[in-house]
């Protein structure tokens, strides 16, 4: 094996990076998370990248964009072809797959179920509870991102990672979803374009979308990638919730236990096709 990966065999083992090189990971999501968790999974020697995104970069991502370049046109950079240049850079060796389109495609979910492990590093809870339904019927091992700034009396940032491994437990009966905002968006598409505030920020106060930083994003990504590399080589199970407290320089690992009789978990789980994931691709949402 490549002694590039020395220093990665103290500590998970030969054969740790054996299965890391051998498993296949899809990134829903090629952003301010996403580029982070390509970087870390990249120089972690994962094998295959599946990467989903339907976005072309704007000069705003320039401020965390991990990859991102002066010098990348925008409009005209992809946000999936910046994660393939990611991922190239750093080993060419990497088969990378691009679905250049929304996740709410044929060809999203038909390359998603092929993944060994899947990352949602997406902005929205609607996105995140068709990821954890598909994820649940194919019993695929979720790692679901945020992270949050949010402006008003007091400042607090951080973010979330929420693991759904075994199928004892899962984003919604973890609580970790708005299933308001879920109901809405999913009843009318036309709210996810219109929302009048993103990150608890409203944006005719900012003229834009809400606040993002880099080091809160690469925080987030790290304990996420770090929970995927310490499962997927055997030294221990994931952490079911792990909330990071920027703010209080804290993260703190949730204790809650997931509901005995969740839908997800124990209906849903495993039944592969007859969940029938694909009637949200007639739902015009634009996720």
């Amino acid at each position: 094996m490549d002694d590039r990966y020395d220093r990665n065999i103290h500590f998970f083992g030969k054969q740790g990076q054996e299965i890391l090189k051998s498993v296949s990971v899809a990134i829903v999501g090629v952003g301010g998370l996403g580029t982070h968790v390509v970087q870390q999974l990249s120089l972690l020697g994962v094998g295959g990248l599946i990467l989903i995104d339907n976005e072309e970069m704007e000069r705003t991502n320039l401020n965390r964009y991990v990859g991102a370049r002066y010098d990348d046109p925008i409009p005209g950079t992809r946000k999936v072809d910046l994660g393939e240049r990611i991922a190239n850079s750093i080993d060419p060796s990497i088969c990378v797959k691009k679905v250049f389109g929304t996740l709410l495609s044929e060809q999203s979910f038909e390359e998603i179920v092929k993944a060994d492990y899947v990352f949602g590093c997406v902005d929205n809870d609607s996105t995140r509870f068709i990821l954890n339904e598909l994820c649940s019927a194919y019993c695929l091992p979720y790692f679901d991102l945020a992270s949050d700034i949010k402006m008003g009396t007091s400042l607090n940032y951080g973010g979330r990672v929420t693991v759904v491994w075994d199928g004892n437990g899962c984003l919604y009966c973890l609580n970790v979803m708005d299933m308001e905002e879920v109901q809405r968006e999913l009843d009318n598409p036309d709210i996810i374009r219109e929302r009048d505030a993103i990150y608890g920020v409203k944006r005719s106060l900012l003229a834009e979308a809400g606040p993002s930083v880099v080091s809160i994003n690469g925080v987030v990504a790290s304990l996420a990638v770090t929970e995927f590399a310490v499962s997927v080589t055997g030294i221990r199970k994931p952490r079911r919730n792990i909330t990071y407290y920027g703010h209080l320089g804290k993260a703190t690992n949730s204790t809650d236990e997931p509901h005995a009789d969740c839908y997800y978990c124990n209906s849903i789980r495993g039944i592969r096709d007859r969940a029938n994931i694909k009637r949200y691709i007639t739902i015009n949402t634009g996720l």
